[in-house]
């Protein structure tokens, strides 16, 4: 049974076409079996011909995939040192663990962890998620604090106006985030919704 499983997550790793389909029809035992490889709970040979950055790249489309066919297991197996993947992933987990771990993370050291707290942040609309995108208004990283302009924006394109001609004003921007807030101001500016992805 493992050893079909495995060709299967071998194939999503290599990015193969169908591979996050034929995952997806191995249902809950497939997630299971992401989630013990990813996390090294057991060992197998997978045979891929992925490397470095892109093997990298494959077990996180393979860890989301699993997680989205489990969401209650990957939540009950989680580590307790939460990384950025997992992180982008809990965004699309609608369950109140996760935001509470996003807002956990929203308060992390490392701004990766805070910045990608807040982006995922921006599809949980609850009360909890809200208070750590308005924290983050204030953080001291500029890129968390765009992202959370961002977040804002995206529900309330009066106030993200605001906060973008406030955000142009400050004095240490870089010029791809003064390029990346003119963008999005230019789309709330003329009354539209900012599309996912600049330019």
């Amino acid at each position: 049974m493992s050893d079909g499983l495995d060709a299967v997550i071998a194939k999503v790793l290599d990015w193969e076409p169908g591979a996050d389909e034929a995952l997806i029809a191995a249902g809950p035992t497939g997630a299971r079996r992401v989630f013990d490889l990813y996390y090294g709970r057991v060992r197998a040979n997978l045979v891929t011909r992925a490397t470095g950055r892109e093997l990298g790249d494959g077990w996180s489309a393979a860890l989301h995939i699993a997680a989205m066919i489990a969401p209650e297991e990957f939540l009950a197996q989680m580590p307790g040192r939460v990384g950025t993947t997992e992180i982008v992933i809990l965004g699309d987990i609608n369950d109140p663990r996760a935001t509470h771990i996003l807002c956990e993370q929203a308060r992390h050291k490392d701004f990766l962890h805070r910045v990608n707290a807040v982006r995922a942040l921006a599809k949980h609309t609850g009360p909890a998620g809200r208070a750590a995108v308005e924290q983050a208004l204030a953080d001291e990283d500029l890129v968390v604090r765009s992202a959370a302009i961002r977040c804002v924006a995206d529900t309330d394109p009066r106030r993200g106006r605001t906060l973008y001609e406030a955000f142009l004003e400050e004095p240490r921007l870089t010029p791809l985030l003064r390029k990346e807030a003119r963008w999005a101001l230019s789309y709330l500016t003329e009354g539209s919704p900012i599309p996912l992805y600049p330019w």
